[in-house]
């Protein structure tokens, strides 16, 4: 009989034993999931020569200031050199449907094949020579001149057209969610853009974004990272915000996403991936 008892105690040891380990899993698992947790993808400082950085499901495309054109892949870190490296002028990158564009110093605009690199001109030489900011929706190009005016682009013919009046002269950066533009302003305030019309109206409290160094667009809403150090998520429909995570990304030089990750690129170079469910 004590032989048994002993064995029972045994057998409940080693259940209990099964169970705290699945339970200390578990909760890892969750506050790993938390929004705001991050971990490191690929080696540190991978990127130290990123000029420029934009992503699509699956994909951070980036170029160096070698002028080397890179795909990353997001779920391991892993990149590759496409085509030569002919980029070295590269003053913004973007994506629209499966094709990279670049607009160089140049004003020039090109289309990339990420496939093999292979790329050509869009449009007449030169043409976006004044753009500050740049965002893409359906298959079209909205660049903000410093003129102050807006333009929209065709981006299979390079065809362009002014909408509306010249009254973002002091914007900074310009993204593109819900079937609307959303212009930064220097001032820190945020606008909402029709794109057909360039009717604009103040979003959120004014100057509620002066101290943003970047942002992107995930899932229709804004993610930006202010000089804190801080990262916020913004609802384009009322203008409120909230923090997300620790205030863990003054160092952050690019930010990317798509599907329910966050990307950021350190100014050491090292390439981040952000939760945010």
């Amino acid at each position: 009989m004590e032989k048994k008892i002993s064995n029972f105690t045994e057998q409940n040891k080693s259940i209990m034993k099964s169970l705290k380990t699945i339970l200390a899993l578990l909760i890892s698992v969750s506050v790993f999931a938390q929004p705001g947790t991050w971990n490191q993808l690929g080696k540190a400082g991978d990127w130290a020569g990123t000029i420029n950085a934009a992503e699509d499901i699956g994909n951070i495309y980036t170029i160096e200031k070698s002028g080397a054109f890179y795909v990353t892949d997001v779920k391991t870190g892993a990149w590759k050199q496409v085509g030569k490296a002919d980029y070295a002028n590269t003053k913004f990158i973007f994506v629209s449907g499966f094709l990279v564009y670049t607009i160089e110093s140049s004003g020039t605009l090109y289309e990339i094949n990420p496939a093999n690199g292979n790329w050509k001109q869009v449009g007449k030489a030169g043409s976006w020579k004044g753009t500050v900011a740049c965002a893409t929706m359906n298959g079209k190009l909205y660049t903000v001149e410093k003129s102050g005016i807006l333009f929209e682009t065709e981006l299979n013919t390079g065809n362009w057209k002014q909408i509306g009046k010249t009254d973002f002269a002091n914007t900074t950066r310009i993204w593109a969610a819900n079937g609307k533009l959303y212009t930064l302003e220097s001032s820190g305030s945020l606008y909402e853009v029709n794109p057909t019309t360039a009717e604009w109206k103040a979003i959120g409290a004014a100057g509620a974004w002066k101290g943003t160094v970047c942002g992107t667009i995930v899932n229709n809403l804004l993610y930006t990272v202010e000089s804190s150090g801080a990262l916020y998520e913004t609802n384009l429909v009322t203008g409120t915000w909230t923090q997300i995570g620790k205030p863990d990304y003054k160092n952050t030089a690019f930010i990317t996403g798509s599907g329910d990750k966050l990307h950021t690129i350190e100014t050491s170079g090292t390439l981040y991936e952000i939760n945010l469910k």
